[in-house]
């Protein structure tokens, strides 16, 4: 019985010494002054953004990190400032043990450029989310030009997404331009003729149709011969020479 009540007594002393241990280490770590700020870029080689104008970034929301205790540093509304940067799609705060500020930053993902007709041109994410292009890097995406507004956005989302996903789709498909009449067309990477998609309505029907009109022609006369090969209508293949 003794044997037993010792057990309890050492292991509530163990607890005890534990949970001191933690709350002064814990009360030290808090009282520690921030020195540094780490910011790294996760899942990319090229950001779309410098780590200098983030920090401004920060600054002009009126957030002061260096020389505050750890405590004290405001690492949601960190996080809430940083997301709201148009080129910034996640970012996570934490303190280390040596007290920097730990900041990774996951930058949105352009899948499309869209360039207007006389406007200022701008990406697409893919969330379909627009944000402008960047001074720092260029990223090797699908170009859209032509008549194109933003209500149009989400028709080319839509139309890039599938695109993107398809291994042949993605490789075979040049460039991408909205005509006056609003209707997608792209031009391909091997002959000079221009595909009509027009709407996104029957999209999958539509390039999986063309790409077994390609097939038969590449044995017969050859795509090349036509300039226009529309799509627009239900089970019509429209060639234009």
């Amino acid at each position: 019985m003794k044997k037993y009540l010792l057990r309890w007594v050492v292991l509530g002393i163990a607890i005890i010494g534990l949970l001191a241990a933690l709350y002064f280490f814990n009360y030290r770590q808090g009282a520690q002054r921030c020195q540094h700020i780490n910011m790294d870029f996760v899942n990319t080689k090229n950001p779309l953004i410098t780590k200098d104008a983030l920090m401004t970034h920060l600054q002009q929301d009126s957030i002061h990190i260096i020389g505050i205790r750890t405590s004290e540093i405001p690492l949601i509304a960190i996080e809430e400032s940083l997301e709201a940067n148009d080129f910034v799609a996640d970012a996570n705060c934490y303190i280390a043990m040596d007290g920097d500020l730990e900041i990774e930053i996951q930058q949105k993902t352009p899948i499309l450029r869209v360039q207007p007709n006389n406007s200022m041109g701008y990406y697409l994410d893919t969330d379909g989310t627009v944000f402008p292009l960047s001074k720092e890097y260029t990223p090797r995406v699908k170009i859209a030009t032509g008549h194109i507004t933003h209500n149009l956005d989400n028709k080319l989302y839509t139309f890039t997404s599938y695109v993107n996903q398809s291994t042949f789709w993605n490789g075979f498909i040049e460039h991408i331009f909205v005509r006056p009449n609003k209707d997608i067309v792209f031009t391909t990477q091997i002959g000079g003729h221009e595909v009509v998609i027009g709407d996104n309505s029957r999209l999958e029907q539509k390039l999986d149709k063309l790409e077994r009109f390609y097939k038969r022609a590449s044995v017969n006369i050859g795509w090349e011969e036509y300039r226009e090969i529309n799509l627009k209508f239900k089970d019509q293949v429209i060639c234009s020479k």
